[in-house]
C-alpha cells in the first residue's frame, strides 16, 4: 500500500474538498480559524507523499501551482466582489471590509502554508523564481486586491481624518487597523518594510494635511489675533501628534509635524508676528503665556526663532531709546529705568524663551545699540553705583543690593566704551575710600568680583590694590600714633598712603601749608621714610578731608567736615577778621581755579559759614570774606557740600576727565601697536589697524583715524618705519 502511486488530480481533489474548501468557509464565517488535528494530519501526510514520489510522479511543482490557484480563486471569487460592493458604500463600511479581508488573508495564508509546509522545506528553497508560500500568499493579495483597492482605502482614511479635524469623532481602532494593512503589507510582501506605507499612504496623508492647513490657516489669519491663532495652531499640532500616536505609524510623527508646521506657522510667520497683536504687542502687554506658546511652537525648528528674536530686539531697542530720550539726565532716573527694562526682558528671555542663545544675543545687541549712542549711560551708571555703595545716600532700590549689582554689571557689559565707566568708577571708589564713605566693604568687594567677569583681571586688580592700600594705611597710622604717643600736637593727622599704580592719577596742585599742618606732615614723612627706605612721598592736599571746630560766636561752636583746602581757608581767620580772595590765594598758594569752588562752597547761601562781600555768584580778587557770626545749624557736626569746579577762562566746556581718558587711550593704542609690531615685525596698514581694534575693543573701540595718528607718532619716535618700496607697509625697529 505504501508503494501505491497517488494520482495528482485524485490527491489534490481530496486536499481541496476536505481541507481547502472547509478551511476557507470557516474563515469566511469567522468561526473556528484553523484545522483540527484529526483533519490536518491526514491531509498534510497526503501532500507529503505526493511530493516525495519519484519522477514523473513527484507533484511538488503542481501542488505549488494548486496552492497559488486556490488562493487566487478565493481572492477573485470572494474578496474582489466584496470590495466592489463595499466601495460604493460609505467610508466606514469600506474600511471595515478592508480590515476584515486583510485579517482573513493572514489567517488563510498561515493555515494553507502549514498544510503545504513540505513545499517550503524542499521545493521553494531549491527552485529558482519561486517564492516561499507565505510571501506567495501575500503577493497574490497585493496583485489581485491591495493594488486595485488601496486608493479607496486611502481615500476613506483621508476622509475620516478630515472629519476628525472638523471635530467629528472617528473610530480610531478601525483607523489604526486599516493603516496597519499598509504597514504589514510592506513587511509581508518582499520584505519592503515601510516602503508600501510611505508610498501608498503616508505621502498622501502629508499632502492632505498640508492642503487642509493651507486653507484653514488662511481663514484663521484673516479673522484671528496672533494669540488666538497660536492657540489654534498649538491645538491642531497636538491633535496631529495624538493622531500619529493613536493610529498612524510612529515614523510619520516628524514629517507630519513638519508639514503642518510649514503651513500653520512657517508660511505665515512674518505676517503673524507683525500683526497689531503680534510680538510687539505681546511684549508691550507682558503677555508671557502667549510668548511662551509662540516660542514652544517655533522652537522645534531653530531657524524660525531668529525672526522672533529680531522683532524682540527691535522692540527693546525702541523702548531703550525712548527711555534715554525722555529720562531726566540728573539723578538716577535713566539708570533705574534701564535696570528695570533689562530685568524685565532678561526675565522674559529666561521664562518665555528658555534662555535661548538667539534671544540672549538679541537682548544684548538691542542694549548695546541704544546704550552706546553716546557716553552718557557710562557716566550715569558709574554715578548710580557710587551712590548705591556710599554710606548715608538715599538711593531708592526696587530690588536687593545683590540684584542691583548684577543689573549694573549687565549694563556695564553692554557698554562698548568701558574705559569711560572704569575711569569714573575708579574716581568714585577713590573718593569713598579716602573719605571713609564705603557703606560696606563686603559689598564693595562683591561688586569688584562681579565686574571682574566682564572687565578682566588687570583693571580690577587696581581696584583691589586700592583696598589693600587703605588697610595698610590703617596699620601704618596705628604704628605712627604709637610712635608719637608721648608728643602733644595741635591737630590729629590721618594719612592714606596710596600706591601710584593703583589709584587714578591727578595733577599735583601747588599749595602753602599752614605751620600747624606742615609740622605734622613733616613728622609723618620722616616716620614713613624710616619705615620704607627709598620710597617717595607726594602729598595730594586736594584729596584730603578735615574736621575743624569753628567758634562762630561766644556761645556758638560747630564741628565742620571740610576739604583740606577749606580747612586752610578757615585757619586764616584765626589771625584775620576779614580776608580778600587775593589774600586767601597768597596764604594758601593754591591756584585760583582750584581754590574758587572750595571758597564759594563755604559762602554759599545755603551754607553761610563765611559771608561774602559783595554777595554775588562771581568771584574777583578784591571780594572779601569773613566768619558768619550769626551762623545757625541744629547739627553739632556739619558736612559742608562741595560745589562743582568753576569753568576755566578760555575753556570751551571740555571735560577734564574726558581729556584724561583720551590720554589713556593714546597710551593704550601706542602699547598695542608696539606689541603687535614687535611680534609681527612687518605689517600692512589695514591689517595693523584691524589688529589694534581687535585687541582694544574690550575697553573701547578706537577710530581708524586715531590709530593712524598714533602710528605716525611712533614713526616720529623711531619705534616704526615705513617700507621704502611700499609706504603702506610698516616695519618694527628693534
Amino acid at each position: 500500500m505504501s508503494d501505491e502511486i497517488i494520482n495528482l488530480e485524485e490527491g489534490y481533489a481530496k486536499v481541496h474538498k476536505n481541507g481547502i474548501e472547509p478551511f476557507i468557509a470557516l474563515i469566511e464565517r469567522q468561526e473556528r480559524q484553523f484545522f483540527r488535528a484529526q483533519d490536518f494530519i491526514p491531509l498534510y501526510d497526503l501532500i507529503f507523499k505526493m511530493c516525495i514520489q519519484r519522477d514523473p510522479y513527484n507533484w511538488s511543482e503542481q501542488m505549488y501551482e494548486r496552492y497559488t490557484k486556490a488562493i487566487s480563486e478565493y481572492l477573485l471569487t470572494k474578496v474582489g466582489p466584496s470590495f466592489l460592493k463595499a466601495r460604493d458604500t460609505y467610508d466606514i463600511a469600506f474600511l471595515n471590509e478592508w480590515r476584515l479581508r486583510w485579517k482573513n488573508q493572514k489567517l488563510i495564508v498561515e493555515g494553507l502554508r502549514k498544510l503545504f509546509m513540505y513545499l517550503d522545506r524542499f521545493y521553494t528553497p531549491n527552485t529558482d523564481g519561486v517564492r516561499e508560500l507565505k510571501e506567495q500568499g501575500f503577493w497574490l493579495y497585493k496583485e489581485h486586491i491591495f493594488d486595485n483597492y488601496k486608493k479607496f482605502a486611502r481615500q476613506a482614511v483621508l476622509n475620516c481624518i478630515e472629519k476628525e479635524r472638523q471635530n467629528e469623532p472617528q473610530d480610531r481602532d478601525l483607523l489604526h487597523e486599516s493603516v496597519d494593512v499598509f504597514v504589514e503589507m510592506g513587511y509581508n510582501f518582499n520584505n519592503q518594510k515601510l516602503k508600501v506605507y510611505r508610498t501608498d499612504l503616508e505621502k498622501f496623508i502629508l499632502d492632505h494635511a498640508a492642503a487642509f492647513y493651507k486653507r484653514q490657516s488662511r481663514f484663521w489669519m484673516d479673522q484671528d489675533s496672533c494669540p488666538n491663532y497660536l492657540k489654534k495652531a498649538e491645538k491642531m499640532l497636538q491633535a496631529e501628534k495624538n493622531r500619529v500616536e493613536q493610529y498612524l505609524h510612529r515614523t510619520s510623527m516628524e514629517p507630519l509635524q513638519k508639514a503642518c508646521h510649514q503651513e500653520l506657522l512657517k508660511v505665515h510667520q512674518q505676517e503673524l508676528l507683525t500683526k497689531k497683536t503680534g510680538v510687539d504687542h505681546l511684549l508691550s502687554t507682558d503677555a508671557r503665556e502667549d510668548l511662551s506658546r509662540m516660542y514652544r511652537l517655533y522652537a522645534k525648528y531653530p531657524e524660525d526663532l531668529q525672526p522672533i528674536a529680531d522683532l524682540m530686539g527691535g522692540h527693546i531697542q525702541r523702548a531703550g531709546e525712548e527711555i534715554v530720550k525722555k529720562a531726566n539726565p540728573q539723578g538716577h532716573d535713566l539708570v533705574t529705568k534701564l535696570i528695570t527694562l533689562h530685568a524685565q526682558y532678561a526675565d522674559v528671555v529666561a521664562q518665555c524663551f528658555d534662555r535661548s542663545q538667539v534671544f540672549q544675543k538679541a537682548l544684548k545687541k538691542a542694549f548695546e545699540d541704544f546704550i552706546n549712542q553716546d557716553d552718557r549711560v557710562s557716566r550715569l551708571l558709574a554715578n548710580f553705583i557710587n551712590d548705591v555703595l556710599t554710606r548715608g545716600t538715599n538711593v531708592n532700590l526696587t530690588e536687593s543690593v545683590e540684584k542691583t549689582l548684577d543689573n549694573v554689571v549687565f549694563l556695564y557689559g553692554y557698554i562698548q566704551e568701558k574705559d569711560i565707566f572704569e575711569r569714573h568708577y575708579q574716581l568714585f571708589l577713590s573718593h569713598r575710600l579716602l573719605n571713609g564713605l564705603c557703606d560696606s566693604e563686603h559689598v564693595e568687594k562683591t561688586m569688584i568680583s562681579k565686574l571682574k567677569t566682564e572687565a578682566g583681571y588687570q583693571w580690577c586688580n587696581k581696584l583691589e590694590g586700592m583696598f589693600k592700600d587703605i588697610q595698610m594705611s590703617k596699620d601704618l597710622m596705628s604704628k605712627f600714633k604709637a610712635h608719637s604717643v608721648a608728643e602733644s600736637a595741635a591737630l590729629e593727622l590721618s594719612v592714606n598712603v596710596c600706591s601710584s599704580g593703583y589709584w587714578p592719577t591727578s595733577t599735583n596742585i601747588p599749595y602753602h601749608l599752614p605751620q600747624e599742618l606742615s609740622t605734622a606732615c613733616d613728622k609723618f614723612k620722616r616716620f614713613y621714610l624710616s619705615q620704607h627706605n627709598g620710597h617717595k612721598l607726594i602729598w595730594h592736599m586736594d584729596q584730603g578731608r578735615a574736621e575743624v571746630l569753628v567758634h562762630f560766636a561766644p556761645k556758638v561752636s560747630r564741628t565742620l567736615v571740610l576739604t583740606t583746602y577749606q580747612m586752610m581757608i578757615m585757619l586764616i581767620f584765626n589771625t584775620q577778621k576779614t580776608c580778600t580772595f587775593k589774600q586767601i590765594l597768597d596764604f594758601t598758594g593754591v591756584p585760583k581755579y582750584d581754590m574758587a569752588h572750595h571758597l564759594l562752597s563755604l559762602a554759599h547761601p545755603k551754607v553761610s559759614v563765611l559771608l561774602k562781600r559783595p554777595a554775588s555768584k562771581t568771584l574777583e580778587e578784591d571780594h572779601q570774606f569773613m566768619i558768619n557770626g550769626k551762623y545757625v545749624n541744629k547739627l553739632l557736626k556739619v558736612v559742608i557740600p562741595l560745589m562743582p569746579p568753576l569753568k576755566r577762562e578760555g575753556d570751551e566746556g571740555g571735560d577734564e576727565e574726558l581729556k584724561v581718558i583720551e590720554m589713556q587711550r593714546r597710551h593704550q593704542m601706542d602699547a598695542a601697536i608696539v606689541r603687535i609690531m614687535k611680534i609681527r615685525k612687518t605689517m600692512k596698514h589695514p591689517a595693523l589697524v584691524a589688529e589694534v581694534i581687535s585687541q582694544l575693543k574690550a575697553r573701547f573701540t578706537p577710530k581708524p583715524g586715531d590709530i593712524k595718528k598714533r602710528i605716525e607718532a611712533l614713526i616720529e619716535q623711531e619705534y616704526l618705519e615705513r617700507d621704502k618700496q611700499d609706504r603702506s607697509v610698516y616695519k618694527y625697529l628693534a
